[in-house]
């Protein structure tokens, strides 16, 4: 690849590697750019994807998330994402029956329960 930098990552375990390698696929990256390679003592894999300049910061991040969690959460929240600009009227009506149910749990004034305000209340 012309003019291409490479981003890498060491892993303890072949599974390790390959969710990083999911979440560079998943992000983008064409896998035929992604390489593993076996540690010479069988203690690891390391990982090499070759990638413009410009995306070598975004594809070490991929790599070195460690955290799934985090991982799993970006992905849904990007799927609800996309579903709220394919399905706009599903949203609003969504924002419409929350709506609805915060209000009927706020409290109704003492008035409305028949209590009077001493300010309605007629003097003598």
């Amino acid at each position: 690849m012309p003019n291409t930098s490479i981003a890498t990552g060491s892993f303890q375990s072949r599974s390790e590697a390959n969710q990083a390698v999911q979440r560079l696929v998943s992000a983008g990256f064409a896998r035929n750019s992604i390489e593993l390679h076996r540690h010479d003592d069988d203690e690891g894999y390391d990982l090499q994807i070759h990638t413009r300049q410009e995306n070598v910061r975004r594809a070490e991040r991929l790599i070195h998330d460690a955290s799934m969690p985090l991982y799993a959460v970006r992905q849904t929240a990007s799927g609800v994402v996309q579903t709220a600009k394919s399905y706009p009227f599903v949203l609003l009506g969504a924002g419409v029956l929350a709506g609805f149910l915060i209000y009927s749990l706020i409290p109704k004034e003492a008035s409305s329960s028949g209590h009077s305000h001493p300010r309605n209340r007629r003097r003598r």
